[in-house]
């Protein structure tokens, strides 16, 4: 009795891991680059997205027109916390909303175009 108890807990476990596994696994993306553009506090920010199915690995801006004292920081924090959450859903930089913002929406707008199923 107490073999079939621990053959049984054996396979719960495995079992268990193997769903975490695959799971973990979602695809959230189409793999490639996507553009995006949002309003900026003095003009358009655009931006390049790019991802494998399941993350966002790198983003680049292409076309900006803040001011260099203010952007630079929010250029710097706002990919890193994109790419650490996998989501354009973070928060902005202190003293620099509307650049914070544009760069937001614009990877936000690229990453629509990327998504294959909605994150919640």
């Amino acid at each position: 009795m107490e073999m079939k108890r621990t053959v049984l807990l054996l396979l719960v476990l495995l079992i268990n891991v193997f769903w975490t596994a695959c799971a973990s696994q979602e695809v959230y993306y189409k793999a490639g680059s996507y553009e995006g553009s949002g309003n900026g506090h003095h003009g358009p920010i655009k931006v390049v997205v790019t991802t494998d199915e399941h993350n966002v690995t790198e983003i680049k801006i292409t076309e900006e027109y803040e001011m260099p004292e203010l952007s630079s920081i929010v250029y710097d924090k706002i990919p890193k916390r994109v790419i650490k959450t996998n989501s354009a859903d973070v928060d902005v930089v202190a003293g620099a909303t509307y650049t914070s913002e544009g760069l937001i929406e614009a990877i936000g707008d690229a990453l629509e175009k990327a998504y294959v199923n909605k994150k919640e």
